[in-house]
């Protein structure tokens, strides 16, 4: 899981894999598709201050997109020169394309985007 979220945690050493697994379980609770599931921030407070225990999530049918998962190579800067990883998409024919990711496009054709 470490190397998933970031491989730094796993050079460093000093991080505790369950605090870890807490955290992006907290994550996943608050990203649910049903709004009743999603605990309120309330709860997530208590989730990370390790008030109350944090269950593994339920699976989900929601399709995640890895949007920061990207090769360093694969990076353009946008007009303020900050770094930005590009997103790989499918065009309506079928090839691929590099689109910017930034949060504009990214949550605005998310799941996201229903709320």
């Amino acid at each position: 899981m470490m190397e998933i979220v970031d491989h730094r945690l796993m050079e460093c050493g000093d991080v505790d894999e369950i605090e870890v697994y807490k955290l992006v379980y907290t994550a996943l609770w608050c990203v649910q598709e049903k709004p009743r599931l999603r605990p309120s921030m309330a709860r997530v407070v208590d989730m990370l201050e390790g008030r109350v225990s944090v269950e593994e999530p339920p699976s989900s049918k929601m399709i995640l997109v890895d949007f920061l998962c990207v090769d360093d190579d694969n990076v353009v800067a946008d007009s303020n020169n900050i770094n930005m990883p590009r997103l790989d998409t499918m065009s309506s024919q079928g090839t691929q394309s590099n689109v910017e990711c930034n949060s504009t496009y990214s949550f605005a054709t998310s799941v996201f985007s229903g709320r």
